[in-house]
């Protein structure tokens, strides 16, 4: 999603600062997201995350798109 998470379109990683969320921008949805990736255009990261570090993430993510709505 780049460094500022303003998306890149060439990867097809959409912006997270925004309001407008492919799958949904509440938080057990982005949780849900990191979690299991979305086949054909995110990988998972359940093996390589602990569920706390899920949350955090997600947290982080979450955060993003509430302070610019």
């Amino acid at each position: 999603h780049g460094e500022d998470a303003k998306g890149k379109k060439d990867m097809g990683a959409p912006n997270l600062t925004d309001q407008y969320w492919i799958y949904g921008g509440d938080l057990e949805t982005i949780v849900t997201t990191v979690h299991g990736g979305r086949q054909g255009h995110m990988p998972t990261w359940d093996e390589r995350l602990t569920p706390a570090e899920i949350k955090i993430l997600a947290l982080y993510v979450y955060q993003l798109g509430v302070e610019n709505p």
